[in-house]
């Protein structure tokens, strides 16, 4: 008998998966999941279950999500209140108008901002709609898919670290498996993305050089170092960046202002609430578990359980801690045999998850970046639903070639 959580989660998705076919924005969309969702907890897990999901938001691994928000979208503001980010895509263009399409994202990509796609969805708005004249479809695609191109070859990734943790090696342990991903998710951008690319010219020439790409990265040079290094935290690192940056920038009054606007517009708040409030009725309900069981009960290849657990664990939260924390312990079976790690089924499993997370409207990447270019949420999902499944083509053809 099938779990009766994973028949309201599947109500839930296709209503979201409707909802977003018909244009609506990422608010209503994963609304529409949640209040499935919240009707099968009240139901059968039970009204503790409903109220324990609602406290779990006051918790402080919950709370520091909307403050990395705000303080990354902060940050954000004043730089480009100041001209820092305008700067950091001329630097970017230096090598090429259409380089930065991708560039910009890429870097910024590397530094673990919870929404960070935000920050060069802000960066690129200039470059992208109004230079190139791009679709904001094209705009948003390009943006979100290749800020997230490091998820699987960067040890900063709190996804990363999760993995580690729970399989007791190190992050470098985990990304010098599941590094092939990185190389597959750029092929799989570049390829999909390929019309966008070759069609839409910025209409210029480039008018800076790369000498201001590094002077405008400064900031983010800086948070990565704090981070890398060991000498702050996350939070502590935001916080000592975004002081550094108002001390040096020293932006006027009315800046500060459009800055502290842009940290605190309610939709970007309403969309993470949302985010988190769906992961914690997950949680709640034991959904992961039961997943698990379910497909384990199949009889089908492990090769295949460890790659569709994380997937649909990534795709139900939209988060890269989600799939870890969750589809990681339950996977410790496929994983390690014989007291060492299978580097084949791990890098499937991260492949699985971060694919999930990728291809899943919930994620709060796409959900930021569609709404801040007013997209077509459908389209730009089926956008990266092309991307995944030719990236997750490219990993199982790495696996077969150099791990099976």
């Amino acid at each position: 008998m099938i779990d009766p959580g994973l028949i309201a989660f599947g109500i839930g998705y296709l209503g979201l998966a409707v909802t977003v076919a018909r244009g609506r924005g990422p608010v209503a969309a994963i609304g529409v999941m949640i209040i499935a969702y919240t009707l099968y907890t009240l139901a059968i897990p039970g009204l503790h279950a409903f109220i324990s999901s609602l406290e779990n938001l006051t918790l402080w691994i919950n709370i520091r999500v909307f403050i990395y928000i705000f303080l990354s979208l902060f940050l954000a503001g004043v730089l480009k209140e100041t001209g820092y980010l305008d700067l950091m895509v001329k630097g970017a263009s230096s090598a090429g108008c259409r380089f930065s399409y991708t560039s910009v994202p890429a870097l910024i990509g590397l530094l673990p901002m919870p929404g960070g796609a935000l920050v060069s969805a802000i960066a690129m708005r200039k470059k992208y709609l109004e230079e190139s004249k791009m679709p904001p479809e094209w705009a948003s695609y390009l943006n979100y898919w290749f800020r997230h191109i490091w998820i699987p070859s960067w040890p900063l990734f709190q996804s990363v670290v999760i993995t580690a943790a729970v399989l007791a090696i190190t992050p470098v342990g985990v990304v010098s498996v599941t590094w092939p991903a990185t190389p597959a998710a750029v092929a799989a951008g570049l390829a999909i993305g390929y019309p966008a690319l070759s069609r839409y010219r910025c209409g210029m020439e480039p008018d800076g050089s790369r000498s201001l790409l590094l002077k405008a990265s400064w900031p983010f040079i800086l948070l990565a170092a704090l981070i890398i290094s060991g000498v702050a935290s996350l939070l502590e690192a935001l916080t000592l960046t975004l002081t550094a940056t108002i001390i040096i920038l020293r932006p006027g009054t009315t800046q500060l202002k459009n800055a502290l606007l842009l940290a605190a517009r309610p939709r970007i708040h309403a969309i993470l609430f949302e985010a988190l409030l769906l992961k914690e009725l997950l949680l709640n309900t034991g959904t992961p578990q039961a997943l698990y069981e379910a497909a384990a009960s199949t009889g089908l290849p492990p090769l295949f359980i460890a790659f569709i657990v994380p997937f649909i664990l990534g795709l139900a939260a939209g988060g890269e801690n989600f799939f870890a924390a969750t589809a990681m312990p339950l996977l410790k079976a496929y994983i390690i045999t014989g007291g060492t790690i299978d580097p084949g089924m791990l890098l499937i499993a991260y492949t699985g998850g971060s694919m999930g997370v990728m291809a899943s409207p919930v994620h709060l990447c796409y959900a930021l970046t569609v709404d801040y270019y007013k997209a077509r949420p459908g389209r730009v999902m089926l956008l990266s639903l092309a991307s995944v499944v030719l990236t997750s083509f490219l990993v199982l053809l790495a696996y077969f070639t150099l791990l099976a």
